[in-house]
């Protein structure tokens, strides 16, 4: 098989295993994909095109090595401007060159990108790299929204059971959308509970996908999970073989209220995609009034969160 070398983007909503196909892509001696970046719409949305001068990528290096997670596994002192190439650089070229540097850190040859916002920004990706090749990891929104709660509900305000519906539907919706005009030989779905059920199974045809051999260290991705993330972290889950224990938990955790209104937001998309529905009892006068109170917070959130973005006040989302 005749490996690639185009750029690799996992998309996926946050909570649906992003991570660990991450650990599985970074177990191929071949690739190398580092922390979340989150800052490619921020830079280059407006002008995906417009080359950048030596002092635009001197500041952009400068936020991306104070502000951001992307550069957790960097090795050593970060790239200079004069690292890339001064006359005028495009963004495709100035990012092709930092994540370059990034997986030959690795002992890589191949780079990707692990962002779930991105998710949102298929189109924008595909601008700069229109040879890229996008895998979109799937999860029941129903044990997304769980995790999503039991991660950040308690300390972020606007996460709620209400918003995790929202947020899945719109993220995976504008994924699907944007990835059906790439064809199949750059865009495909896998979905995390076939995934963590047989990863070698689900990995192949992956590795077909990408033009990739096939290697068994990919189907357990705890070894390298081991030698990087530490015990008790947000993501020390990865430490652990790939199980199905977090598979359909919704069933035994999600109350029936928040089953009901989950179905109400998600249940068209939750059929396309296959999982289950439940024939529930319909939804009380207190839930409905819960719905609309949801809804209401929800709406208010989004548009102040649309106008703080707008004036440059939050990055892109």
């Amino acid at each position: 098989m005749n490996a690639h070398n185009q750029p690799i983007f996992i998309i996926g909503v946050h909570r649906s295993g992003t991570t660990l196909l991450r650990y599985m892509l970074n177990s191929h001696p071949r690739i190398y994909i580092p922390p979340e970046s989150d800052f490619i719409p921020r830079f280059f949305q407006r002008q995906p095109a417009a080359a950048l001068s030596q002092a635009q990528i001197a500041k952009i290096l400068h936020v991306i090595f104070g502000e951001y997670r992307f550069v957790k596994e960097w090795q050593g002192s970060p790239p200079q401007a004069q690292d890339f190439p001064d006359q005028g650089t495009a963004p495709s070229s100035f990012l092709n060159t930092l994540y370059t540097l990034y997986s030959q850190q690795n002992q890589a040859q191949r780079w990707g990108d692990k962002t779930p916002i991105y998710s949102s920004y298929v189109g924008l990706l595909n601008v700069l790299f229109p040879d890229a090749q996008f895998i979109h990891l799937m999860r029941d929104g129903r044990d997304v929204a769980l995790s999503m709660i039991d991660k950040w509900g308690r300390k972020d305000l606007h996460i709620d059971i209400y918003f995790a519906a929202r947020n899945w539907v719109r993220r995976t919706n504008q994924a699907r959308q944007a990835g059906s005009k790439l064809g199949s030989s750059r865009y495909c779905e896998l979905k995390y509970e076939d995934l963590v059920a047989d990863p070698q199974k689900a990995l192949a045809p992956l590795c077909e996908f990408l033009g990739e051999t096939y290697v068994p260290e990919m189907a357990q991705p705890h070894q390298l999970g081991q030698q990087r993330i530490e015990p008790g972290s947000f993501h020390d889950a990865v430490r652990h073989p790939p199980t199905t224990q977090r598979v359909a938990r919704w069933q035994s955790e999600m109350s029936l209220a928040d089953q009901r209104l989950f179905q109400h937001v998600a249940g068209k998309l939750l059929q396309e995609l296959g999982y289950p529905l439940i024939d529930l009892p319909p939804m009380p006068t207190g839930e409905k009034f819960r719905l609309a109170a949801l809804a209401a917070k929800y709406t208010l959130l989004q548009a102040g969160r649309s106008v703080l973005q707008a004036l440059g006040i939050l990055p892109p989302i």
